[in-house]
């Protein structure tokens, strides 16, 4: 059986039910830490394009495969995010989203998608640019989603933006999404985290810093590196400096 749905930023598209259905089948077992499932759904979720959509099954098996600790269950995630909302991964989808990101009721949405499409190899060079450009846009909202965005991007050249971001954004709400997407969430490797907590340990002993801002950088040490060493700068610093 056919629907008719409507989902992403007003793309129409024909549901086939039964591609749905294997298409959540899949996101169950990924979500469940099956392994190989990963690469099935990155083999096939192309084909899902203008045949599936968002549900609040498939909604829930994306964000926990977002959050699980195994990269490539991340990538079959954001794949598969792609495909529900019919965003192509093409030129076709970025054209898709350069329109769609001029709409001030789509923006949000569009910017994430620029870090997935990105993320999945389409030209990631000129997604940075775009996200870029949206970090210093008045609306918070906005700037938390092009950091997003960079954190699904995940390139080394969108390291240092994401310090800036955390280190300057006159939001919380930026400042607190780019400490998480540095630390934990997002498809930053190891080795670029690395590098970002480097920069947040020499910040723990500036005054200008904010309680708030330190005890998220603080977390976000401990995340990267899977210890406690205390509050103080000399030590984080060393840890970070010494070769890895």
């Amino acid at each position: 059986m056919r629907q008719t749905d409507r989902r992403g930023p007003g793309q129409t598209s024909t549901v086939d039910s039964a591609t749905q259905a294997e298409a959540e089948q899949l996101l169950g077992r990924i979500a469940a830490g099956e392994s190989g499932a990963a690469d099935q759904v990155l083999a096939q979720s192309a084909s899902w394009t203008g045949k599936t959509h968002r549900t609040p099954k498939a909604d829930q098996f994306i964000l926990t495969a977002l959050n699980l600790p195994d990269m490539h269950a991340r990538e079959a995630a954001i794949s598969a995010e792609l495909a529900l909302d019919a965003v192509p991964q093409n030129e076709a989808g970025l054209s898709m989203l350069k329109e769609a990101v001029g709409n001030p009721s789509q923006r949000v949405w569009a910017l994430w998608m620029f870090g997935a499409l990105g993320n999945r190899g389409v030209d990631p060079v000129h997604t940075a640019k775009i996200l870029a450009s949206y970090l210093s846009d008045p609306d918070f909202n906005v700037r938390a989603s092009a950091v997003n965005g960079l954190a699904l991007l995940a390139t080394d050249e969108t390291v240092p933006m994401m310090l800036d971001r955390f280190r300057n954004d006159p939001s919380p709400v930026v400042e607190e999404r780019a400490a998480c997407g540095l630390a934990q969430s997002g498809m930053y490797t190891r080795e670029q985290r690395l590098t970002a907590a480097a920069g947040m340990a020499g910040w723990l002993d500036d005054s200008l810093l904010s309680t708030q801002q330190r005890a998220w950088a603080l977390q976000a040490l401990q995340d990267i590196s899977g210890q406690n060493l205390g509050t103080g700068s000399a030590v984080w610093r060393n840890g970070y400096e010494s070769p890895r």
